[in-house]
């Protein structure tokens, strides 16, 4: 399981479930960060959200998105769920719709 640290370029402790600031060492034993003379609180790291996993097994896109395949043969993120990718390599549609790419639009199916 992952945890995100809310500290850019931070430092994770050897508890995994701590962080320090960039330049700071973790002393899990006294629960603080020490730069030189200066200590500080270690901060909690806090859990992550699932992310999607693309078809190639390495890209990713948060939760509630879809991969779609670009044009360059690289993965992108729609910001929809399930979502339909267009042929265009550039759009998607939500799920139960089709893409009409000369229109640039999405058609709802019609239910049968």
């Amino acid at each position: 399981q992952w945890g995100c640290c809310p500290l850019p370029n931070a430092v994770c402790c050897s508890d995994h479930e701590h962080c320090c600031p960039q330049g700071y060492t973790c002393d899990v034993s006294a629960g603080t960060c020490t730069k030189q003379s200066e200590v500080i609180s270690m901060v909690q790291k806090q859990p992550s959200l699932r992310n999607v996993i693309c078809p190639d097994g390495t890209s990713e896109c948060p939760d509630g998105n879809t991969c779609c395949k670009l044009s360059s043969g690289q993965w992108g993120c729609c910001p929809l769920p399930n979502a339909v990718c267009c042929s265009d390599h550039e759009h998607c549609c939500p799920q139960g719709y089709t893409c009409d790419v000369s229109a640039g639009t999405c058609t709802k199916q019609s239910e049968v």
